[in-house]
C-alpha cells in the first residue's frame, strides 16, 4: 500500500510529554514529506502552541489543533479551514458545574486561555499550554471578552491528577453524552469539546481536501483523544506507551515514544 497522508500526536507520540523531538523523529517526518506525503500534525494543543513544533519540524500542511475544533494553514495567510465552537448552553452547564465541583478548569479561545484561580505553577501552565493566560473573577467575563473579539470558545479544560481525572472523566462523558465530547488528553487532562471536533473528522476533512482515500492515511497517536483518527485512517498506530483503549483501537503498535516509535513507523510504511 502507498500512503499519501500521515497524521500523528505530538505530546507521547512524536515526543516526550512538553519536550520536542528526537532527531531521528525530524529525520523521519523530513523524509516523509521529501517522499511527497502530507505530513499533518494533530495535536489538542492550540494553533499557537503547537505551531512553534510544526515550523520546528518543518512541516507546511495545515495544522490540526484544540482536539479537531480548528484546522488552520501554517503559512501565510493562515486561513482557518475549520473551525467549531462549544455551544453556550451546555458549555455554561459545565462551568456551572466547575464551580460546583471546585474543578480547576480552563477555557480556551484561539490565542489566549482563562482561568478563574491559578491553581499550577507557571511553569507548568508554560510547558503543557504555551499561550497568554488571562485570570477573570469568572468564565462570564471570559466569554465577554471573547465575544467583543467576535469569537466563542473553542474547548475547556480540566486538569486534575490521574486518580481523580479516571474518576472524572466518565462522569463528564455521561453527563453531557450528545451535547459536548469528553476526551482524556492526557492522564491529568479531561477536555471538552464541540460534538462535531475530534482529529478524525479534521483528518478526514484534509484528506478529502486533497483527493486522498482514506485507505491511503495514516495516523499514530498514544491517548484516548486519538482514537477518532485512528481509526478512521487507512492505518491506525498506537505507540508502544499508549493507553489500553487507543492499543485496542489500533492495527500496528509501534515501540514507544522512548524509542522513536514514530520514526519506526515511518521507516517501516512509509519510506
Amino acid at each position: 500500500m502507498t500512503y499519501r497522508l500521515l497524521a500523528f500526536d505530538l505530546d507521547g507520540t512524536a515526543a516526550e510529554d512538553g519536550g520536542l523531538p528526537t532527531p531521528r523523529v525530524s529525520a523521519a517526518l523530513a523524509a516523509a514529506r521529501a517522499a511527497g506525503l502530507r505530513v499533518v500534525l494533530a495535536t489538542g494543543r492550540s494553533y499557537a502552541a503547537a505551531r512553534k513544533y510544526a515550523l520546528a519540524l518543518g512541516l507546511v500542511d495545515p495544522l490540526i489543533s484544540s482536539q479537531g475544533a480548528l484546522v488552520r494553514e501554517l503559512t501565510p495567510p493562515h486561513a482557518r479551514l475549520l473551525k467549531e465552537t462549544l455551544p453556550l448552553g451546555p458549555l455554561s452547564e459545565f462551568l456551572d458545574l466547575a464551580q460546583e465541583w471546585d474543578l480547576d478548569a480552563s477555557l480556551y479561545g484561539e490565542d489566549e486561555y482563562f482561568v478563574t484561580e491559578m491553581r499550577r505553577s507557571a511553569r507548568f501552565h508554560d510547558r503543557w499550554f504555551g499561550l497568554p493566560m488571562i485570570e477573570v473573577a469568572s468564565f462570564n467575563d471570559a466569554l465577554r471578552i471573547l465575544a467583543a473579539k467576535g469569537e466563542a470558545p473553542i474547548k475547556a479544560l480540566v486538569t486534575a491528577e490521574p486518580a481523580e481525572a479516571d474518576r472524572l472523566a466518565p462522569l463528564l462523558t455521561e453527563r453531557f453524552a450528545g451535547r459536548l465530547t469528553v476526551v482524556r488528553s492526557h492522564a491529568m487532562f479531561t477536555e471538552l469539546v464541540p460534538t462535531r471536533a475530534s482529529k478524525g473528522n479534521a483528518v478526514a476533512f484534509l484528506a478529502d481536501r486533497y483527493g486522498i482515500p482514506r485507505s491511503e492515511t495514516v495516523a499514530v497517536g498514544d491517548s484516548g483523544n486519538d482514537i477518532s483518527m485512528i481509526r478512521w485512517a487507512g492505518l491506525g498506530v498506537a505507540m508502544g506507551n499508549a493507553t489500553p483503549d487507543v492499543l485496542a483501537a489500533a492495527d500496528w503498535v509501534a515501540p514507544t515514544v522512548a524509542e522513536d516509535g514514530l520514526a519506526a513507523t515511518i521507516e517501516r510504511f512509509l519510506l
